[in-house]
């Protein structure tokens, strides 16, 4: 398949029509930037076969913001001797025209056609993908997926092996693979194709052997079950009886009434314990209050003894502290002068500083004032002098395409002149002295030549006339191309308003130092004003206004002391002011912290007064001797009844613990136990006798054994099915291991025409080296020759670059491949081998070359440089467009 000319239209970043022509049949190289449109050419190719022209689902192609655009493309390519043509337009005005020769096909059979012819199928639905790309999918390589070779080939490996088949006819043209698809089919019917398990009729009566297999185990264990409780109810009956005679329950109740009557006794005596050691707990607590009422009055005593105390301390701390309030605000008075003086000496130190600074900056303003207005009025001569500089410059310019012109005519006249005068007559002409000839109405005496161009009169005086005609069929033609020649030219210099091709070369020149002229002018005046004239304009008035600003301050200032001169720097009177201010605030806080112990100090002395007050009172009560005897005499009273109660409740105890409660308890329990359990026992076994009973009557109408009987004689008939299915899924299975054994081998004969391709370009790459290929064509393991000998690896473990080349020649190989069965074949590689260092990018030109004298590339490349030494000249895509 060859490609001679692209046009595209309105597709993505090609809004205006470009149109590529030309295309060489070996490797066409195509550089330019990144976002110059390279890989636009190639979604275009690609959307003009792989998508459906009527499809809704290539928004994409539209330019962007443009949604009244119809992406269109056209293609014009030959496969073999016929010349095809496809139009195709997608979106606003759907369209699709292959014209094939003669022939002509519209929508979806141009389609299909070339579908079926390329290698490639449609989406059902949506936008192609990469599993529909088929052999232009391989070959066609996007951008940055030349390591990706896989997917690609697995895409396009129905295709391939029918190219391969088409290679080697003897091999294919066996029935061969009906017969396997009619055994897989059969195998597959009893068997799952990949695990080999039974699925289908085979596996349904595999079921239903295991199902019935288990009826009858369920069968037998209900028989021996029957046989079992026919011997568990004659068991039961005997010991339904016994029990039923000798009722031992009874006995057991008796025992647990005579266990419970003397718990009941023993528990009057815990109730007679627990009362006792109520009272003496009660005791216990008054104990404890007379106790405590005791040591309150202790207490009261030495509270009263303290807070006597503490009032005389307090009163000493409030009198010292507000000895110290006083000198604090002795000298708070003499920080608040010292502050107010150092305030009014910074005000007056600000003041002259102002008027210092404001002085200082008046001179600078004034000084800038200067500048900007000089350097305005330098900027406007300049601006001036560059404006007269380009209206000369614009008198005198000259197209240089005119000027051109004009030297391609001048030397077109001088070749015209040259072949002139060699297809002229030459006529040298020696007379004596006093002798002339006429030449046409000329008289010619001396010596000297003359140049014949057309037929000329010569007379000789005395003899006659001879008519001399120049010789060279084309003289005519020459004297008409000098003179169209002459006359365009002077044509031109009067449209250009100049005598001759010299003077067009002064004015260029002049031009030319014009042009210096005004880049100087504009360099100077650039330097002068960098923003532009306005901005001077600007800055002059804003200095204008900065200086009437600082003198409109410098006038509001008051006038100057005498004292300026003595005045300390503004930032000694801050320091000297900061000092006396930050003394006066500690003397502050100093002050406030003694107010605020005085303040405590007078509050505690009248907390203390009263709470001594308070105590006073309390140890001064006349009834305060009494209620102290009261409670000592209380408290020898509670002791002697709680010493008493002691011995009443360790008797009780003593009585308690021979008793032994618990023991009763538990005799109460085990009797009552005991005989629920037995009593019990005896109603359960009596139900279950009955329950039996019921069951061995149901089971003995159910006719077990014969259903048994009946279960064995199907299980019997579905193994003998069984084994019948088994035996023919082995021998299906077997055979069909064999025919793909047979297949492989078949495979391996197909896959030598690819191997011999790939070869082929691999030697140039390794030397040495073989790359397997695996059952879907796909590259498997590359061995390679290293230093210490054969070192084997597998594709997708090499290096990015490396899958990268590899890919690329596995891609080459195909290409043979399929050229060899007689299919179309197109390489295209966009920004290939970007990731190959220099040594190995060389090596991949020598592979590139040699494909392309066998098939037709399209290279696109950002890195024009890197592809200088490929043997083919590049074309700029940013220099195509189509023609009118």
């Amino acid at each position: 398949m060859r490609l001679s000319r692209v046009r595209i239209e309105q597709f993505k970043k090609f809004r205006q029509p470009i149109e590529i022509r030309d295309l060489e049949p070996g490797i066409n190289l195509f550089t330019g930037p990144n976002e110059t449109g390279k890989s636009t050419i190639v979604s275009a190719i690609r959307a003009a076969f792989f998508e459906r022209h009527r499809s809704g689902s290539v928004e994409d192609l539209r330019p962007w913001g443009d949604a009244s655009a119809s992406p269109t493309v056209e293609l014009e390519f030959s496969i073999g001797d016929k010349h095809f043509r496809l139009v195709k337009r997608f979106l606003g005005k759907k369209r699709c025209e292959l014209q094939i020769g003669a022939q002509r096909l519209d929508s979806t059979d141009a389609e299909d056609h070339l579908a079926e012819l390329l290698g490639f199928k449609y989406a059902g639905r949506g936008a192609s993908g990469s599993e529909h790309w088929g052999i232009p999918g391989l070959l066609w390589i996007q951008q940055g997926s030349a390591h990706d070779l896989r997917d690609s080939v697995l895409n396009a490996t129905d295709h391939l092996r029918i190219a391969l088949n088409v290679s080697l006819g003897e091999v294919a043209s066996s029935g061969g693979d009906s017969v396997l698809a009619t055994v897989e089919s059969a195998r597959n019917e009893l068997l799952t194709p990949a695990a080999g398990k039974p699925r289908g009729a085979y596996a349904e009566a595999m079921d239903q052997e295991t199902a019935l297999a288990k009826s009858i185990t369920e069968l037998d264990s209900e028989i021996a079950a029957y046989r079992q409780k026919v011997d568990t109810l004659a068991s039961l009956r005997r010991e339904h009886a016994a029990d039923e005679a000798e009722k031992p329950w009874v006995s057991f109740r008796e025992q647990e009434r005579a266990a419970a009557e003397k718990l009941n006794a023993i528990k009057k005596v815990e109730e007679s314990l627990a009362a006792e050691k109520l009272r003496a707990t009660q005791t216990e607590a008054r104990i404890k209050l007379l106790h405590g009422q005791l040591e309150t009055f202790a207490r009261q005593e030495k509270e009263f003894e303290t807070r006597t105390a503490e009032l005389e301390s307090i009163r000493q701390r409030l009198e010292g502290a507000s000895a110290l309030v006083e000198d604090w605000q002795s000298k708070r008075g003499e920080a608040e002068q010292r502050h107010e003086a150092a305030r009014e000496t910074l005000r007056l130190a600000r003041q002259a500083d102002t008027r210092l600074s404001l002085t200082r900056a008046l001179d600078g303003g004034r000084l800038k004032l200067k500048n900007a207005a000089e350097a305005l009025a330098r900027a406007e001569t300049e601006q001036a002098a560059l404006v007269e500089l380009k209206r000369q410059a614009a008198v005198t310019e000259i197209k240089l395409k005119d000027l051109e012109q004009l030297r391609e005519q001048q030397r077109q006249i001088r070749e015209t002149q040259i072949r002139l005068e060699t297809a002229a007559t030459r006529l040298r002409f020696m007379l004596d002295q006093g002798r002339t000839i006429g030449i046409g109405d000329e008289p010619i005496a001396g010596t000297g030549e003359r140049l014949l161009l057309e037929t000329t009169r010569l007379t000789l005086p005395g003899l006659g006339q001879l008519e001399i005609s120049p010789g060279g069929a084309d003289l005519s033609q020459l004297r008409a191309e000098a003179k169209d020649l002459a006359d365009r030219h002077d044509t031109l210099l009067q449209r250009i308003g100049l005598p001759s091709l010299e003077a067009a070369e002064d004015r260029h020149q002049t031009h030319a130092r014009q042009l210096a002229d005004i880049k100087t002018a504009e360099a100077t005046l650039k330097a002068l004003a960098p923003k532009g004239i306005e901005p001077l304009r600007t800055e002059l008035a804003v200095q204008q206004a900065r200086v009437q600003e600082i003198e409109q301050a410098l006038s509001q200032l008051p006038p100057e002391t005498g004292h300026a001169g003595a005045l300390p720097a503004a930032a000694e009177a801050e320091a000297a002011e900061e000092v006396a201010r930050q003394s006066l605030a500690r003397i502050n806080d100093s002050l406030q912290d003694a107010r605020l112990a005085a303040g405590k100090a007078q509050t505690a002395f009248e907390t203390a007064t009263r709470e001594l007050a308070a105590a006073r009172a309390v140890v001064d009560d006349p009834q305060r001797p009494e209620r102290v005897a009261a409670a000592n005499r209380d408290l020898v009273d509670a002791r002697a009844e709680q010493s008493a109660l002691a011995a009443t409740i360790e008797a009780l105890t003593r009585q308690l613990a021979e008793a032994r409660p618990d023991i009763l308890k538990q005799d109460v329990e085990r009797f009552r136990l005991s005989a629920e359990q037995l009593e019990k026992r005896f109603n359960v076994r009596r139900d279950q006798l009955m329950s039996l009973q019921v069951e061995l009557q149901t089971a003995g109408a159910q006719g077990l054994e014969e259903r048994r009987a009946e279960l064995a004689r199907d299980h019997a008939q579905i193994q003998r099915r069984v084994q019948e299915l088994r035996r023919r899924a082995d021998a299906l299975d077997h055979l069909l291991k064999l025919m793909r054994d047979k297949r492989r081998a078949l495979t391996q004969r197909l896959q030598a025409p690819l191997q011999k391709h790939l070869n082929r370009y691999l030697q140039l790459l390794f030397p040495g080296a073989c790359l397997d290929i695996d059952e879907n064509l796909s590259p498997g393991s590359l061995t390679r020759i290293g230093s210490n000998g054969s070192e084997p690896g597998e594709f997708e473990h090499l290096s990015f670059g490396a899958r990268e080349q590899m890919g690329i020649i596995s891609r080459l190989a195909y290409a043979g491949l399929l050229r060899d069965a007689g299919r179309p074949t197109l390489l295209i590689l966009d920004d290939a081998l970007v990731h190959s260092d220099e040594e190995r990018l060389a090596q991949m030109k020598r592979v590139l070359f040699d494909a392309a004298t066998r098939h037709q590339i399209l290279l696109f490349t950002c890195h024009p440089a890197k592809w200088r030494d490929l043997g083919v000249g590049a074309r700029s895509v940013e220099g195509f467009r189509a023609e009118a």
